[in-house]
């Protein structure tokens, strides 16, 4: 069977240039994300077969027709858990509607999603979850204290979730390595999401200010490096940042 690649969040970003990726290495690649139009944009410029699922990461439905989807398709081998955004704002001012948005869509769609997954890959022999993480979730910002707060726990699930997997493969289960992947500064349409007038200002400003924030592509060399590592060998975490990028 084909080998088949999900990708969370594909229609821009980070998510779009590790579907470019997976689709040039002969993966056949489903895009996931909430618009259609940007999913297509991803496959007229990829490489390979791609298959595209409108849906959110917040809904059940959703997680459950990608599912179908890439079980149709082939052997799921690896999930690229990308969806995130980013409403940032300080406490005072922050809505509870986005702190619940934040934590749903980048903790818990990502819960939902492996969860899903996870069966798929042990029955077909194995995989690789990769998990997008954020330098924010390891050193908090101001104004960003939820959007950090659900990274952190992406890292500690990530890191929970390796040991198990690995335990499982000592016990003469399938070998599924986990890898959480924590970027710097990316030149992406993530700072969109900030609905808070001054925090995205001084974000778009901070941005602006670096010489060279890392690129989408940037990422997705390191997670292809992961992907690439020899079977024996789990890169359980990266942390990539700009070189300028003190913290």
């Amino acid at each position: 069977m084909s080998r088949v690649s999900i990708v969370t969040g594909a229609g821009s970003g980070i998510g779009k240039a590790i579907a470019l990726r997976l689709a040039d290495r002969g993966d056949i690649t489903v895009l996931f994300g909430r618009d259609r139009r940007s999913l297509e944009a991803t496959a007229a410029d990829a490489a390979g077969d791609c298959a595209l699922v409108e849906g959110d990461v917040r809904d059940q439905d959703s997680i459950e027709r990608l599912l179908e989807t890439a079980t149709e398709a082939g052997e799921v081998s690896v999930l690229i858990n990308n969806a995130g955004i980013m409403p940032i704002a300080p406490v005072e001012t922050a809505t509870l509607r986005d702190w619940q948005d934040t934590i749903e869509t980048n903790l818990t769609g990502l819960l939902r999603l492996t969860h899903a997954v996870l069966p798929e890959m042990r029955r077909f022999g194995g995989g690789h979850v990769v998990l997008m993480s954020s330098v924010a979730g390891r050193h908090p910002f101001p104004a960003a204290s939820v959007y950090s707060a659900s990274k952190s726990a992406v890292d500690s699930f990530g890191e929970g979730l390796r040991a198990e997997c690995a335990a499982a493969m000592k016990r003469g289960g399938p070998a599924i390595r986990v890898t959480t992947v924590a970027p710097g500064a990316v030149t992406t349409d993530l700072t969109g999401s900030i609905n808070d007038d001054s925090t995205r200002e001084g974000t778009e400003a901070y941005y602006a200010g670096m010489q060279a924030p890392l690129t989408p592509d940037d990422v997705a060399n390191a997670v292809c490096f992961a992907l690439d590592a020899p079977p024996h060998v789990c890169i359980s975490d990266i942390t990539i940042r700009p070189a300028e990028m003190v913290r």
